[in-house]
């Protein structure tokens, strides 16, 4: 009866040594020791060796780098990853996954993947100088100045493209290279002179000024124009982060301590995100699941800015937004910045970036950027923590995340010099699944196709739909207020379905028209429409809610 016993023990605790590596989370931060990378195409996976521990890279899994996402296999590609293995380099990587038992033994599989050589970085100083043939710059150190380039391949910041360490570039689309505010800036050189004017940059006093705020366009001649970046200039304090190439930084992200606004309700303005992160709904257990939250910062604080998500299509890739909140930026020091939290509500599925739009809309600048929104890489990923100590640990939910579960479209090479590929790849589901059991895969019925690079040229925009005349049957605004934030909330109906409900709010600090998102529609088209806008700062008194089908406004005063 003893052996009985013991054998019983001893296979309860056997079980649950199994279970235990069944599926079990981790989240490390490292050094890179090595790397491999199957044969096969370009969504093929391999192996990280981080600080001594060896984790398995599915196939599909996407990394992230500081400006762009690449597949793993191209980071295989001849100097991808400066001076890696040569002394004194060191890469880092943020590895989120779960261990699996695979036959019986545990192993790390992961899931979302970040990759810097030094993630931690963020350096300040000022800047000694500019060479305008090279476009290299200098930032003053006390053991001598640090030698500096922007990582610009296509030259969109310089004029003088640097291609030697591509994927660890700028991003010219969404400006990484700007002011606190978000205005982008550039170093001037011999070759963007157009780009980057230098009336765009008022010397005074011999001094170049550090405060602007621009006109709206078209401005007088001679003016600083808001449709273009401003310059760089030596004496300029900045906060900058980059890669290592030898004994050159060259930069990928870099803040000045510039003080640039735009002209209220005018475009263009600019957006500008801080960061913004994600927290992760939890599956089961007695849980602590983070704040999904987010700041960015504005070159108008007088309009609105929208954070939306951005869901992918798994299939073809295509996208659609999702608003998460309005938020009206502050208008005091700091000015034009929004902070966004959520609290307890979550905002699910995550999405691999987020999105910032203005409400005065969007408008293509002289150096080709889009000015008034700006997307963002999520790289926070925030799971649940225990409550309980000693409790079993719970499985990171990738589930959650369904551009991991369930693929993303078509690959495109996150290498701004990358030729597109000759035949489409679908990233689908990681393979092997780090989990237990893997999710259903999308199902996807027609073949991969290649998006068209810069789609059909745009036609004439369609004449809107007749709206039949209208009424709106009820308008209501409603106050709450947590953590200093004054969120109000618009609720109003109409009863043509074809109608677009606006409101606009008075008070103290009033905000121009908003379209309000659109709800159910129920018997005789009645249509609910609604709109929160976070608030910080006092009160609103009013609100007014107007109709694309001209029905009479109704104003309300808000509870």
């Amino acid at each position: 009866m003893e052996k009985f016993v013991c054998v019983r023990t001893f296979l309860g605790l056997l079980l649950l040594a199994v279970v235990a590596i069944a599926q079990v989370p981790f989240e490390m931060i490292g050094q890179i020791n090595a790397l491999t990378f199957s044969a096969g195409n370009a969504l093929k996976g391999g192996t990280m060796t981080l600080d001594g521990i060896k984790i398995t890279i599915p196939d599909n899994a996407l990394v992230t780098l500081p400006a762009i996402t690449v597949s793993w296999q191209e980071l295989s590609a001849p100097g991808a990853m400066p001076g890696f293995g040569a002394p004194g380099v060191t890469w880092a990587a943020t590895v989120q996954g779960n261990i699996v038992s695979v036959g019986g033994t545990p192993t790390y599989v992961a899931g979302l993947i970040f990759i810097a050589q030094n993630p931690g970085q963020v350096l300040q100083g000022t800047i000694a100088s500019i060479n305008p043939a090279t476009g290299h710059f200098t930032v003053a150190a006390a053991n001598g100045p640090i030698d500096c380039i922007l990582n610009d391949p296509t030259g969109f910041y310089t004029g003088i493209p640097y291609t030697d360490a591509p994927l660890w570039t700028v991003d010219p689309n969404n400006p990484s290279i700007h002011a606190q505010s978000g205005f982008p800036m550039c170093v001037p050189t011999s070759q963007n002179a157009a780009t980057c004017p230098p009336n765009n940059r008022p010397v005074v006093g011999g001094v170049p000024v550090t405060k602007i705020t621009f006109g709206a366009p078209p401005v007088a001649a001679g003016q600083p124009d808001p449709m273009f970046m401003v310059p760089l200039a030596v004496g300029d304090f900045i906060s900058f982060t980059g890669t290592w190439v030898g004994g050159l930084l060259t930069v990928n992200s870099l803040t000045a301590n510039l003080g640039l606004y735009t002209a209220p309700g005018t475009k263009p303005a600019y957006v500008n995100c801080e960061g913004a992160a994600f927290g992760i709904a939890s599956a089961t257990g007695v849980v602590e699941v983070a704040e999904t939250r987010a700041v960015a910062f504005v070159t108008d604080p007088s309009t609105t800015l929208q954070w939306f998500a951005i869901d992918v299509n798994p299939c073809d890739g295509t996208t659609t937004e999702r608003n998460i909140q309005l938020l009206q930026p502050s208008q005091v020091a700091p000015l034009g910045r929004a902070v966004y939290r959520m609290g307890k509500t979550l905002v699910s599925p995550a999405t691999a970036q987020v999105g910032f739009r203005l409400s005065t809309g969007t408008i293509t600048t002289g150096n080709n950027l889009t000015a008034g929104q700006f997307i963002q890489p999520i790289f926070d990923f925030i799971f649940p923590e225990l409550l309980n100590f000693g409790d079993a640990m719970i499985p990171l939910n990738l589930p959650a995340i369904t551009f991991l579960a369930q693929g993303s479209g078509p690959y495109i090479p996150g290498n701004p010099l990358a030729a597109p590929p000759a035949t489409c790849l679908r990233v689908g589901q990681l393979t092997p699944w780090p989990g237990a059991a893997a999710p259903a895969p999308a199902n996807c019925p027609n073949p991969c196709t290649l998006p068209v690079a810069g789609g059909a040229a745009p036609g004439p925009a369609p004449s809107p739909s007749p709206v039949a005349a209208d009424t709106i049957l009820s308008a209501s605004g409603v106050l709450s207020q947590a953590r200093g934030v004054i969120t109000l909330t618009v609720n109003a109906q109409v009863n043509n379905a074809l109608s677009t409900l606006s409101v606009s709010v008075q008070g103290p600090s009033p905000i121009a028209s908003q379209v309000m998102i659109k709800g159910t529609t129920v018997a005789g088209g009645v249509t609910n429409w609604s709109l929160a806008i976070s608030i910080k700062g006092n009160k609103p008194t009013g609100i007014t809610v107007t109709s694309s089908g001209g029905a009479p406004p109704v104003s309300k005063a808000v509870a």
